[in-house]
């Protein structure tokens, strides 16, 4: 009986433990089996020469996928040292003249010997021999003309006409525009890696999304490139309006009146000349209505 009690405990061990056994060697074979699983479910045609992973983006090589700018490639951030400066100067000016005529092919002329060109113009009004004083003509230009000369073009400006207003606006796109050309740098070296890609290419999926690739890389090429050279045209060529006006006087530039004398002189001033304008326009009224019914 007493080796029964023995017996007993020494037989439920070995029972537990042959059943622990089983129970791990269950749960290791569906492990095997989702990797078998996860390795079938490989995008087709990925061989080890085209890459060791598949990324979000599409295949990858060499752990690095294709579309993105790997970690070893320059990254846009600011201008070089020791770079030039891309300044973008632009210009604005408006003019009055006795001489309409004359003013605007004088503008015509200094814009041409000045380097630059017309970019566009329109002109407003009959001019004062059509429509007596109240229809005087304006022109508006739109000129470009080289930067380095900008200046010396507005002060040439005073020679043609009274300049009654100025104004003139600089902008920096400097590490906008080396941004841009390591933008460019990085999708060239994306452009080589897959053009070698596309050499080793071994299905049909792989070359099509290769290729697609490719043409997108090289679509943002251009794109950067045209961009550039906008910004070199803006920077080179600065963009001036001028607009010129008809008038039968010149407007006053006297500086600001200081005393209460100074005041009243001015407003006197200007409300004779007012009152002359007047008895002119009448007087011709007058008489044109006169010979009419005569």
């Amino acid at each position: 009986m007493r080796r029964i009690h023995r017996i007993v405990p020494l037989v439920l061990a070995v029972l537990l433990a042959f059943s622990l056994f089983a129970c791990g060697s269950k749960s290791a074979s569906p492990s095997v089996s989702n990797d078998r699983q996860e390795t079938s479910n490989q995008a087709p045609g990925v061989t080890p020469e085209l890459g060791k992973s598949e990324g979000t983006n599409g295949v990858a090589t060499d752990g690095k996928q294709i579309g993105v700018i790997p970690p070893d490639m320059q990254q846009p951030g600011g201008a070089p040292e020791g770079s030039v400066r891309k300044l973008i100067r632009n210009a604005s000016y408006e003019l009055e003249t006795l001489d309409y005529e004359k003013s605007l092919a004088d503008l015509e002329a200094l814009v041409t010997s000045s380097g630059g060109y017309v970019e566009s113009s329109s002109t407003t009004g009959l001019g004062a021999n059509q429509r007596e004083y109240y229809d005087p003509r304006v022109a508006s230009y739109r000129v470009r003309i080289p930067a380095e000369g900008l200046d010396a073009f507005g002060g040439k400006l005073g020679q043609i006409g009274s300049v009654t207003q100025s104004s003139s606006s600089v902008e920096e796109i400097t590490d906008y525009y080396y941004d841009t050309e390591a933008h460019i740098r990085n999708l060239k070296v994306q452009e080589t890696r897959l053009l070698e890609l596309i050499q080793k290419a071994e299905t049909l999926d792989n070359l099509v999304y290769l290729e697609s690739t490719l043409s997108n890389v090289r679509y943002q090429i251009e794109s950067l490139e045209g961009t550039l050279r906008r910004l070199d045209s803006q920077v080179s060529m600065s963009t001036v309006t001028i607009t010129l006006r008809e008038v039968y006087e010149y407007s006053p530039l006297r500086p600001v009146p200081q005393t209460l004398g100074e005041r009243i002189r001015d407003e006197f001033a200007r409300n004779m000349a007012s009152l002359q304008r007047g008895a002119e326009n009448f007087i011709v009224f007058l008489l044109g209505n006169i010979v009419g019914v005569v």
